[in-house]
């Protein structure tokens, strides 16, 4: 992951993001909130079985989507950053990349990921960023 501002790279952060079957979205989100620990249980995204997760103390977490799609530490996945995608659609990074990033963004903030599946939709968040003109103006009371 590529962090820059106004134009010049911050710094360069090895990350895991969503493994087959949990693709992190492709397109630009937008950061929503950030919050310094949560709890993360996949019932609340509709994940069961043995996919299934329930995370007490997850650090450093940065709301991308309204789905739950989150920029965080993820400690457990530590030997697969800038290796493997081992997330189910998050961008997991180390605690000491992760409170770095937490500390750098701010709300409404653009945040790209590139290289997935499936964009965004529209309305997961801020996604109106994915949208070409003429179609966001075909949803607008301008159209």
């Amino acid at each position: 992951m590529t962090v820059a501002k106004n134009g010049r790279t911050l710094r360069t952060l090895k990350i895991s993001s969503g493994k087959k079957g949990f693709e992190t979205w492709n397109g630009t989100m937008v950061v929503l909130s950030k919050v310094p620990m949560i709890r993360m249980n996949s019932r609340t995204v509709g994940i069961f079985g043995p996919e299934a997760y329930n995370l007490g103390s997850v650090k450093w977490d940065v709301q991308l989507t309204t789905s739950g799609t989150y920029v965080h530490a993820a400690p457990w996945n530590a030997g697969k950053f800038g290796e493997v995608n081992g997330s189910h659609g998050c961008i997991g990074m180390s605690a000491s990349d992760a409170n770095w990033f937490y500390d750098q963004v701010q709300l409404g903030d653009p945040v790209t990921a590139v290289n997935s599946v499936d964009t965004v939709a529209v309305d997961n968040g801020y996604g109106d960023w994915n949208v070409d003109w003429n179609t966001w103006r075909k949803g607008s009371a301008l159209g």
